[in-house]
């Protein structure tokens, strides 16, 4: 009888060891995954955010979102590192008839687009960028998170590292990395596309 006892204990002992020495490394390699996705996966936009700008972007018009566009450049140049710029931004031509050009530009590849992109948000700053994506979010009612200078600079980062044009490279971030369905994502790149060309 004391024999199966120790037997017993024994054999309780040694499945607990064994148990445990199984669990500790699948714990480890799960708690590792875990870790990794967290890191890989940068939550660009809250939830809410993303419907915002779905909804906004699914009844997209190019053109009120232009005039909408000019409104807000007008409106917020002085506070522009370079006020000269807001022409740029939209495309206004010596006899002051605002011309939409943003096609043309739309075939640059990822990283000569990035670097363009840089170029005339260098001009604006980032007081002024974020204050004329304000007075748009003001007059559409919509938070634009995605236009603001943080999330454009994230993008940019990416964009320079992709292939194919800027248009394409900013529908991949925005489903890739900000979880956009791709064509709200695709609707947004030319919204973006027309502010900044």
């Amino acid at each position: 009888m004391k024999r199966l006892g120790i037997k017993a204990t024994s054999g309780i002992l040694s499945g607990v060891l064994l148990l445990s020495t199984v669990i500790v490394p699948i714990e480890s390699a799960f708690a590792s995954s875990i870790v990794k996705v967290q890191e890989n996966d940068d939550v660009l936009f809250t939830d809410e955010e993303i419907q915002s700008m779905e909804e906004f972007f699914m009844n997209y018009d190019e053109d009120e979102f232009y005039r909408i566009l000019e409104i807000a450049v007008n409106e917020t140049k002085s506070e522009f590192i370079d006020p000269s710029v807001a022409e740029e931004i939209l495309n206004k031509e010596s006899n002051d008839v605002i011309v939409i050009v943003p096609y043309g530009k739309v075939t640059l590849t990822a990283k000569a687009g990035a670097k363009a992109i840089k170029a005339t948000m260098s001009k604006v700053g980032k007081t002024g960028w974020n204050k004329m994506i304000g007075k748009i979010e003001s007059m559409t009612g919509t938070q634009l998170a995605v236009l603001h200078w943080e999330s454009i600079n994230k993008f940019l980062d990416f964009a320079v590292s992709s292939g194919g044009t800027i248009e394409d490279a900013l529908t991949s971030f925005l489903v890739k990395k900000g979880h956009f369905n791709k064509t709200v994502a695709t609707y947004i790149s030319k919204a973006f596309v027309l502010i900044v060309f």
